[in-house]
């Protein structure tokens, strides 16, 4: 819809939302009203592409070939402030951390398309270790399509996944088990409290009906969330929206508490001659008590460079525009470094443990 009137005003456009195909559907419109729109230009997606493709470019240009990549990003607490046993706090909106739960995933292993279902995506979860932190991952929506966007056909295995604290997967699988997921359900929820609305839910009589079903802590993590507890559950549309309420209610940051983004890319790259070398590109951000949180530094300021680069006329490219090209992605990436927002490269020796997350 903003799209459409940046269009018929002939204004520029710059957002961190993913290219939907709705938005691809008014290409040839922006061209012709010779409007910039640049879609994806936050963290993920946005410092993600900058970071990825400055790697992949000069791989290309040695003659080297990028056979795995590898992605994993979050929003956290910082490790000071993870004091939860979800390990998680929010820094955007609760219901499209929830919704993003509710897709398959696809990716490319071995160079073969894998599939986990919605269902078992919090369970194909696997421990990941970055900057000596423990974390765990879970694969996002369809990877594969990066092998075009990126211009790597040649790659064998593709992952972009998120990043959470170990343990929060196990808890939030918990509640997706229990239906807390749900938009659908119509059972009512009205004057009632959240013992009594969570057994109606699940066709129980009693809680300890449902404790029969989960790990002592995924029921204690859910317990702490106040998912039995005699709290009312208050009105709201489905499961999933009451569920919500209840994790904005307990996973607050509180005074002085801050959060951290963490994005790694791994990269396996053959050179001309056959072998193989590993490159690791890692960004951690915290965020400033009083001032802003990480989470809007890395999504708002590459949004906010990228609008000051196409007000100046140094990004001239018009119709519908993505981060992924040199001319683009290398003067955002300097000027994410003057603001103190840097992806710190590692290049090394292959190591058969350095992508682990791909032995399965």
């Amino acid at each position: 819809v903003i799209a459409k009137a940046a269009i018929a005003q002939k204004k520029n456009m710059v957002t961190a939302s993913y290219e939907s195909p709705a938005m691809r559907e008014l290409k040839q419109q922006a061209l012709d009203a010779g409007v910039t729109i640049m879609n994806e230009i936050g963290l993920d997606p946005g410092i993600d592409h900058l970071s990825a493709m400055k790697i992949i470019d000069q791989a290309h240009a040695n003659n080297e070939k990028v056979i795995s990549f590898v992605s994993w990003c979050g929003g956290l607490p910082s490790p000071k402030d993870n004091d939860n046993p979800l390990g998680y706090k929010f820094s955007w909106a609760p219901k499209g951390v929830l919704l993003a739960l509710l897709n398959d995933a696809l990716f490319l292993h071995n160079g073969k398309v894998e599939r986990v279902v919605a269902k078992e995506l919090l369970k194909w979860a696997k421990p990941l270790q970055a900057n000596d932190l423990d974390l765990e991952g879970y694969p996002n929506r369809d990877s594969t399509g990066y092998q075009e966007i990126y211009g790597i056909p040649e790659a064998q295995n593709i992952i972009r996944g998120t990043f959470r604290y170990s343990g929060f997967c196990e808890i939030i699988q918990a509640a997706k088990d229990l239906n807390l997921l749900d938009a659908e359900s119509n059972v009512a929820m009205q004057n009632s409290i959240w013992s009594d609305y969570i057994c109606r839910l699940n066709q129980v009589s009693s809680l300890d009906d449902l404790k029969q079903r989960l790990s002592d802590s995924a029921w204690q993590g859910l317990e702490w969330l106040g998912c039995f507890s005699e709290q009312n559950v208050g009105s709201h549309v489905g499961p999933i929206d009451a569920f919500c309420n209840l994790l904005v209610q307990k996973l607050g940051y509180s005074e002085g508490q801050v959060d951290m983004v963490l994005l790694q890319h791994k990269f396996e790259i053959e050179k001309a001659d056959g072998s193989r070398y590993h490159i690791a590109s890692t960004l951690q951000e915290f965020g400033e008590v009083d001032g802003y949180s990480a989470m809007s530094k890395t999504v708002g300021y590459p949004a906010a460079i990228a609008c000051q680069l196409i007000a100046d006329g140094k990004i001239d490219r018009k119709g519908l525009v993505l981060p992924m090209t040199k001319d683009i992605y290398a003067p955002i990436l300097d000027l994410l470094e003057k603001e103190g927002v840097v992806c710190k490269e590692q290049v090394m020796d292959a190591d058969s443990s350095f992508l682990s997350e791909l032995d399965y």
